[in-house]
This record gives structure tokens, C-alpha cells and sequence, in this order.
């Protein structure tokens, strides 16, 4: 299965078999975290695997750590970082790698960005100072019995429906916000695809792309709507950090060479060259080399 495949596959999952995963697929599901590209080398980073499901989910909210749910994981990864400028966006590529790595394992994963209690997950954990949770994920096959699907149309019920996207044209513009992408570049358009079925907290999708040539903008909202701002942690950050880790991936896998840059460039007058408008901040170019 290729990483466009995998993407395209990737759910997620909030309910799980009690099966443990093998101690080789575990392993090599950590292994994929301590080996993912990085947009920031410099930031440490750490993925915790607790093989005691149960251990997690009893810290966490009572609703999402019971059996019906998310505490019928029979593992988790717990992602920590430094606390450093661009950590959070750095931790949704990294993480993102890990998820998209698992689920090609056949494995069950889900994005846990809010239901947590930073202080109550971390204190098992061993911190180091300036150290954060950031995000974890349940660990394990999926439960495709009956009583799992009724679990997943439940949650679908009480929440948006995770396999909603905003169409393309509402997330990606040409070299100016708000103008059209006019492009008959098939390969282009599959990686944009790709990008456009990242998850999202909350999944609200708050990035946005601007296609200028062969340099591609990444923006995201940054008016902390939908608590994607608390305890100093921008969780939009987050969320464009995993669309940028599916554009890169994809991309790669097309054979494009380029590279996510992520300093190096004045965000302001980025965002003043191409009308970007207030409240959107700007995150990242990516460039294509011939």
C-alpha cells in the first residue's frame, strides 16, 4: 500500500478489539515516530508507547475513558515535546508520519488533541523540564463487530462527520487569497487531494494553501476559534503541521523534490504579497525543485 493508498484508508477509530497488537508491530510503530522527518531538527521529541491501555484511559475524562470508547484501546502512544518556537506544528508532521504508518500496519488510530488533562497524562510519564504532552492516540485493530460499528455511528451523531471535507476550492487558492486555483496539473491536483483529507481538531480543516508557481503557501486560522488555542498550545499549529506532513508525503511519493521551509522567510510580508487576510497566520512555504 503507497501513502496516498494509506491516506485514503486512514479513519478514525474509537473503538478497539481487547487483542494486544504483536510486541514487533509495536515496536516498529515507535521505531517509525523516532525515524519521521522533521520541519524542525532541533526540538526534541518523544513518543511514549504504554502498552497498558487501560493505565491512560483511566486519566482521562470519564466519558472518553470508559470501555465504550477510547478505553477499549489495548495501547497508546503519548506524544511529548519540547516546548520551543514551532513545536506544535513540528509535532503534527512528526506524529502524522507515525498514524499514516500504523494504519498501513492495519492498525486503529485517532487524533487526541483535547480530551486530556495534560497534568494527569504526564505524571506517569516521567517529564523532562520543558517537556509537554502534546497528543495521543490509541493503539490498536479496530473493532469491526457490530456492537463497534453502533459505537462509530453513535459518535458520529454527536459530532461532525470526520469523512466531511471542505471541498478543495474553499481551502486552496491561486498567488492571491481568495483567487481561484487554475491548474490542469493532475499530479498537483493528487497531492492537494491528499492534503485536503488530513484530520483536524475539531475537525474544523483551518488550513489554507496558496499556490503560487512552484512555491506553495501554507496558512492556517489563527483566531483560536473551536479551542484551538489553550494552556499555550496552538492546536491549528498542530493541525497544519499533519496537512503539510500529507502534502510532503504525497508529493515525495510522486517523485517531486522539494522541501517544507518553515523559517528563514517574514510571515507579514508574505501575507501582505498575497492578501492574505487578518487573523490567518503563515506557516510554511513549500518549493518545488526541477
Amino acid at each position: 500500500m503507497n501513502i496516498r493508498e494509506t491516506i485514503r484508508r486512514r479513519f478514525s477509530v474509537r473503538h478497539y478489539q481487547p487483542k494486544p497488537v504483536p510486541e514487533e508491530i509495536l515496536a516498529s510503530v515507535v521505531k517509525a515516530g523516532e525515524t519521521s522527518l522533521a520541519l524542525a531538527d532541533s526540538i526534541k521529541v518523544r513518543f511514549h508507547l504504554i502498552k497498558e491501555g487501560k493505565l491512560v484511559a483511566e486519566q482521562m475524562t470519564f466519558q472518553t475513558g470508559g470501555r465504550w470508547l477510547f478505553g477499549s484501546s489495548p495501547h497508546f502512544i503519548i506524544a511529548t515535546s519540547e516546548e520551543k518556537p514551532l513545536f506544535m506544528m513540528n509535532m503534527g508532521f512528526r506524529m502524522e508520519q507515525v498514524i499514516l504508518f500504523a494504519t498501513a500496519q492495519g492498525l486503529g488510530t485517532c487524533w487526541i488533541g483535547g480530551l486530556f488533562t495534560e497534568k494527569r497524562i504526564g505524571a506517569f510519564l516521567g517529564l523532562a523540564k520543558n517537556e509537554r504532552v502534546i497528543a495521543l492516540t490509541p493503539l490498536g485493530y479496530p473493532d469491526t463487530s457490530s456492537y463497534g460499528r453502533t459505537i462509530h455511528r453513535i459518535v458520529h451523531l454527536s459530532g461532525p462527520d470526520i469523512r466531511r471535507r471542505k471541498p478543495l476550492e474553499q481551502i486552496v487558492f491561486g498567488s492571491r487569497w481568495g483567487s481561484p486555483l487554475e491548474t490542469k496539473d493532475d499530479q498537483l491536483l493528487e497531492v492537494l487531494e491528499c492534503t485536503r483529507l488530513a484530520p483536524s481538531w475539531a475537525n474544523t480543516q483551518p488550513w489554507r494553501f496558496l499556490v503560487d508557481g512552484k512555491e506553495i503557501i501554507a496558512l492556517a486560522d489563527a483566531s483560536g476559534k473551536n479551542l484551538s488555542v489553550r494552556d499555550g498550545k496552538h492546536y491549528y499549529r498542530l493541525d497544519a503541521g499533519i496537512a503539510m506532513a500529507h502534502f510532503f508525503l504525497a508529493a515525495r511519493e510522486l517523485g517531486w523534490k522539494g522541501n517544507w521551509h518553515v523559517t528563514g522567510f517574514d510571515p507579514a510580508q508574505v501575507a501582505e504579497q498575497h492578501a492574505v487576510p487578518a487573523g490567518y497566520e503563515v506557516l510554511g512555504l513549500y518549493k518545488k525543485q526541477e
